[in-house]
């Protein structure tokens, strides 16, 4: 576009450029330069005759703002934006608040997670009733349709009616718009339509352990179908560091499978899972028509979503009021890969790089604190969640997580001068050789947990707060 200046545009001599003092309206008030600075205003913004105007400008209509009535817009305006930048700095929580701590893992676009409460003290009297015998209720518990754990399997007879069910609707729907329908029939079917109730949903299974001879076991209680009670063995060992309260976090194995892990007092239970595939749905028949246009107040999230977790994998946690910590890693990043190499090969004082993944994407609705390193959030855009790419650094004879402003970099694009924070990890090797690119966030308190991420038998892990007082 042509400025004016010594690049006038073509046409428009230096003759025309010359300062154009516009004649004062009637009621006007002239405010001098003295009264502007004093109010805080610059002078071309409380006097718009002081500034000057090419006559092109002058003639093609522009009203002309009296000064003080600017002025005060001004004021009102800044006020306006200065208040909801204020109360925009704290990210509202991602999910409803129900008072309880929830840890899931998703892998391939399939979820588990465990809800339970955050204050089951391991000094209280449900922890001591579990080691009396009784069975204790933990929490609640929900899985993909297609989760095997222990008795708890695909239903392939309620998934098969369930599809028919749809595809009958998607051919009703495919008649009606076809005009199989005369105008009175559709009017009776959108009249019953509307005034059919939705059917409720149901509560989600309860889950819990108990004892008996053979050994301990979790059960699912579902409220449907007369209350079946899917039984889960467990594998259980006593630690010698004890959780002061109940946790529970699941563990991706493979690509499809991966372990339940239950921690209380000294005690420790795991199970294996896995997501069973399922037969393909049937083809949507062909619909001819325009369809339905998207309106601009349309939600696109769960579009959004599900792409995204067509390319990765994902771990949260939430904590009781709703704030949600999630972490998304990239899938099928496997120890056969060529990247693989690199977590031993890479020098001190390096970022472990990766040609064919981005790197690791931390983001929380609240405040965390690793050790001494701050990650808040807001880093990206006042008033939203934190968002961070997180490396790993070899550090001398240990490791580090570097917490990084680009949480979108691909995993050879590591910028230091974006680094926000870093902190050190444990490292160990563990079972699993063959165990994918991973991580896991672990719920350890109300406000607490820990970051663990592994790949084959390498672990890292780093224990991190939230910090309530910065998030309020």
């Amino acid at each position: 576009m042509a400025t004016i200046g010594d690049n006038h545009p073509a046409g428009l001599g230096r003759r025309d450029l010359r300062p154009v003092r516009p004649a004062p309206l009637a009621g006007d008030v002239e405010l001098g330069p003295e009264a502007v600075v004093r109010h805080g205003f610059p002078p071309a913004i409380a006097n718009p005759a002081a500034e000057t105007a090419p006559p092109s400008v002058a003639r093609a209509g522009f009203p002309r703002v009296r000064p003080t009535l600017l002025a005060a817009g001004i004021v009102y305006v800044l006020t306006a934006v200065t208040a909801a930048f204020a109360g925009a700095q704290t990210p509202p929580p991602t999910e409803d608040a129900d008072g309880l701590v929830h840890a899931s893992l998703v892998l391939e676009g399939q979820e588990i997670r465990v809800a339970f409460p955050p204050d089951m003290n391991a000094s209280g009297p449900a922890y001591a009733e579990l080691l009396a015998g009784t069975a204790v209720r933990l929490g609640t518990f929900e899985g993909h349709r297609a989760l095997r754990m222990g008795t708890l399997a695909p239903d392939l007879e309620a998934l098969a009616a369930e599809r028919a069910a749809a595809a009958a609707r998607v051919a009703a729907e495919a008649q009606r718009a076809a005009g199989a329908q005369g105008p009175e029939e559709d009017g009776a079917a959108e009249e019953s339509d509307e005034t059919a109730p939705e059917p409720a949903e149901p509560p989600d299974p309860e889950l819990w352990i108990a004892r008996d001879a053979e050994g301990w076991r979790l059960e699912i209680r579902t409220a449907g179908d007369g209350g079946t009670v899917h039984v889960v063995p467990l594998h259980h060992t006593e630690t010698a560091a004890a959780s002061p309260v109940f946790t529970a976090s699941a563990h991706a194995t493979a690509a499809e499978s991966g372990r339940l892990e239950l921690r209380w007092g000294r005690q420790a239970w795991s199970s294996d899972f896995r997501f069973d595939e399922l037969p393909p749905p049937p083809r949507r028949p062909r619909v001819s028509g325009r369809g339905t246009p998207r309106q601009a107040a349309d939600d696109n999230s769960p579009t959004a979503r599900n792409n995204m977790l067509n390319e990765r994998n994902e771990t949260a946690m939430v904590l009781p009021d709703g704030a949600r910590i999630s972490m998304l890693y990239w899938k099928g990043i496997d120890v056969e890969d060529e990247d693989y190499p690199r977590v031993a090969d890479t020098p001190d004082g390096e970022v472990v790089g990766m040609i064919r993944a981005p790197v690791l994407r931390l983001k929380s609705d609240v405040p965390l604190r690793f050790g001494d390193a701050d990650v808040p959030t807001g880093n990206l855009a006042p008033g939203f969640a934190g968002a961070y790419g997180v490396w790993l650094r070899r550090a001398g004879d240990g490791w580090q997580f570097v917490f990084n402003h680009e949480p979108d970099s691909w995993g050879t694009q590591h910028n230091p001068d974006f680094d926000a924070a870093e902190t050190a990890v444990d490292y160990s090797r563990s079972a699993g050789s063959f165990r994918p690119l991973g991580a896991t966030l672990v719920p350890t308190g109300p406000d607490e947990g820990r970051l663990v991420v592994h790949w084959g038998p390498h672990e890292w892990s780093a224990d991190f707060i939230v910090v309530r007082e910065a998030a309020e």
